[in-house]
């Protein structure tokens, strides 16, 4: 056998196994994930520990095994084309609202801001572009979660728990598949100092988009008033169309 092969097979094998963890859908055990891959338990851990050593996959407490933090970095920059053909949108929207616009994807189970247009105000918002947050208590994050099935939104919240950013952040999975229904109601989901305090944040899904993709007018509460919340979101939805 040629050896300069093997280094190749170890890779593609190495790829293998990080699909199998996201296919997975959940934490998962050494022993299943060797079987999925079909290779030897042994052969399964040196890759797992090599794999969890260089950030790409994390070890629970319980000794199970899901996506790690470096493969959200490495999203953020394959996503990175992205935010030249959104800004012009952004613009528009920042020009019609006086805000930041701001767009997001999701990033494995986290949204991440993949562009962004700051308001010319002194006060604003605190996200920047490649900032990472929860999907339960963003208005992008919940925006994209609205799309997907309760039983999904579920499983994402076994991995990610509902960490509570404010008094305001929603505490349970009823309380947020509650609001989801909500969004898919009204057609935009907001942030009512959920993940920052002073903070409120209107955002509406890209049905069109080829991956999940959000787009959000936010600003502090003083002046992105409850009043103000349909007619930014309006304004949304105009530049979504």
């Amino acid at each position: 056998m040629d050896t300069t092969q093997r280094p190749l097979q170890s890779l593609g094998r190495a790829l293998g196994l990080l699909e199998h963890v996201a296919d997975a859908g959940e934490p998962i055990g050494l022993s299943d994930l060797a079987a999925a891959c079909g290779t030897p338990v042994s052969t399964a851990h040196r890759m797992v520990r090599s794999l969890v050593a260089s950030g790409y996959l994390h070890q629970d407490h319980d000794r199970r095994y899901r996506l790690g933090p470096r493969l959200v970095a490495l999203g953020g920059l394959a996503l990175h084309p992205v935010g030249p053909a959104l800004t012009p949108w952004l613009q528009r929207l920042e020009r019609a609202t006086g805000e930041t616009a701001s767009a997001a994807t999701l990033c494995g189970d986290v949204v991440l801001y993949v562009a962004q247009v700051q308001s010319a105000h002194p006060m604003r918002t605190s996200t920047t572009p490649h900032h990472r947050t929860m999907a339960h208590c963003s208005a992008v994050g919940k925006a994209m979660l609205a799309q997907l099935a309760d039983d999904t939104v579920v499983e994402l919240v076994r991995r990610t728990g509902l960490p509570r950013r404010t008094n305001h952040t929603v505490g349970t999975v009823d309380e947020l598949i509650t609001d989801l229904e909500g969004v898919r109601r009204r057609g935009f989901a907001l942030d009512d100092e959920e993940d920052e305090y002073a903070a409120r944040c209107v955002a509406v899904p890209v049905l069109s988009a080829p991956f999940p993709l959000a787009v959000s007018v936010s600003g502090p509460t003083t002046r992105v008033v409850r009043e103000r919340v349909p007619e930014i979101a309006e304004e949304l939805l105009r530049v979504v169309r």
